[in-house]
This record gives structure tokens, sequence and C-alpha cells, in this order.
């Protein structure tokens, strides 16, 4: 049975972090900077190096990337939407909304770090050219994995489009009944734009914003969810801006179990939520503030699982 959770993790630092006014328009979370670009890069470089840092004390597996392109990728830190990678091998790339956010994605760049990691890959399946025909999927941005029981869950959105979505479900053989495409909104009633930010899963549980979704699909969602084994934490639409979906299950070399959120999210969540998580993880909280605000996702998104198996 294939694992919910990876030891190893790649980031990618902000040394080019900006305001991207391509993302902005799909992305509510998102917020106009008041500093001058140098006094953000800074900030933002400042609590990569200490998320980094942290991670690799508690016993992550880190592979970090410097961001030295001469072209504007203002959202780089967040590498999970471009590139996902599987047990089997595979490594998919995926097509981006946005003009500077398909400037970050490179083979070439995987290829050296899988290699120089000692990382087997069997095979690249590329989407990218789908960008043409306005097909957009952000990796596991849009598509969020339980990979224990091979099911997808998926919003649908300026991001994540279904024609794509059952591409990707029919390459990766997950079932009919597996696959959860459905319809997430924020408060002003916009559609939610990654799936990753209402909800998020791991092992043995599932946080979720339920009140996001309408109709019978609101039902369809939870009770897969539960019948798949999970616990699933229910979170508010106050809970959801602070990032509550946006946390991460990893485990570190010992095989101990860490839920990466931001402190944000962490002070978001109440003592019974907490407690319940703590059944299945040590939450691990990091101040990304700056990241957050501006570059409008969290812990989640700025880490990208390597699932792939050493040669």
């Amino acid at each position: 049975m294939p694992s919910q959770l990876t030891d190893t993790i790649l980031m990618i630092a902000p040394d080019s972090f900006g305001y991207n006014m391509q993302t902005a328009g799909s992305n509510s979370f998102q917020n106009k900077p008041a500093e001058e670009p140098e006094v953000l890069r800074k900030k933002a470089l400042n609590e990569f190096n200490a998320m980094t840092q942290k991670l690799s004390d508690l016993g992550v597996d880190l592979l970090i990337l410097s961001n030295d392109n001469e072209v504007d990728t203002p959202d780089a830190v967040f590498p999970n939407n471009w590139f996902a990678t599987y047990e089997d091998g595979t490594v998919i790339l995926f097509p981006m909304l946005s003009e500077n956010r398909r400037l970050e994605r490179s083979r070439e760049t995987l290829e050296e770090v899988f290699d120089s990691s000692d990382l087997a890959v069997s095979k690249y399946i590329d989407y990218s050219e789908y960008e043409k025909q306005g097909l957009i999927l952000e990796g596991t941005g849009s598509l969020v994995l339980d990979r224990k029981n091979n099911t997808v869950y998926a919003i649908e959105s300026e991001r994540t489009d279904k024609v794509l979505f059952e591409r990707y479900c029919s390459d990766m053989n997950v079932p009919e009944d597996n696959r959860i495409f459905f319809h997430a909104y924020d408060e002003s009633g916009s559609p939610i734009y990654h799936t990753n930010v209402i909800m998020g899963i791991g092992e043995g549980f599932a946080v979720i914003c339920s009140e996001c979704i309408q109709g019978s699909e609101q039902a369809e969602v939870i009770s897969k969810l539960r019948s798949s084994g999970l616990e699933v934490i229910e979170i508010s639409y106050s809970q959801l801006k602070n990032f509550c979906g946006n946390i991460l299950n990893v485990k570190n070399i010992q095989g101990e179990s860490l839920i990466v959120m931001s402190s944000r999210a962490f002070s978001s969540f109440t003592a019974p939520q907490l407690e319940v998580l703590r059944k299945y993880g040590t939450p691990v909280d990091v101040n990304i503030d700056t990241i957050e605000t501006i570059g409008g996702g969290s812990a989640r998104c700025m880490m990208a699982e390597i699932f792939l198996q050493k040669k």
C-alpha cells in the first residue's frame, strides 16, 4: 500500500519573492505590500531559513534549492504547484495559470537534484502543453491526494480544470469512485483558488472547511473522507483564512509523524482540534507571516513532497 507520508521535502528559497500581480486576480489571500520589495524579500528569506532550520532539526530530510533565476518568479517559494512525485518513480509536471509561474517549472532542475540525491525516476509525465489549450491543473495545490486509498480531491477553479483532472486520474489509475471533483466558494461567493486551502489529508485524519462546499457535494465529500477511515476535523471560514487547511503531515527520518503548519494556523486551531491532531502527530508551527500575507500561500504550499525511492 502506498505511504501517505514522506520524510523528504523539496523547498525553494524566496530569493525573488514579491507580490505577484499575475496571480492576485484568482487568489484572494494575497495582500498588496506597504514595504519596499527588497525589505519583503529579506523578511521572506528570514522566514524561509528559520522554517528549514526547524524542519531539519526535527529530522526531516530537506532538498533546498536557490531561486536565482534572472526572470520574474515571485512565487517560486511554492514549488508544490508545478510538480509532484510518486513512489513508483513517476514525476509529473503541471500546467500553471500565470505566465510568470510557468517560468518556475524546470525538468532540468529536477533531474539534477534527483540525480545528485540518488533518487530513482522511472518516467516523467508533462502536462505543460495543456496550457496552450487553457487547461490548468496546479499540482498538489489543485489536487489533494489520499495516497493510501488512491483517492483524489479537487475543487473547480481557474487553476483546476475538470478535463485535465480526469486525464490525471486516468494516467494515475484512480478508480472512478475515488475521483472527487467538487465546488467550494469563499464568503463572497468566489471559487476558492486551490483545493489545499480548504483541506489537507494526513495519516488517519483530514482537515476540511466543509461550509465552503454547497449542496449535496458537501455530504459526498465528508462521506468519502470518513469511509476512507479518516477522522474529519472541521474548520470554519475564519480558520480557513488563517490557513488551517494548508497544513502538511510528514515524517522525520526516525519515522515520527509531524504536522507542519504556520504559526497563524496553529494559533487559530482550537484546543480540542489540536488535541485531535496530536493523536496523529506533533504539530510543528513556523512563522511565515510575510510569505502568507503577500504570497497568499502557507506552509503546505512551500513543501513539495518527494516520494521517489533511492536508486
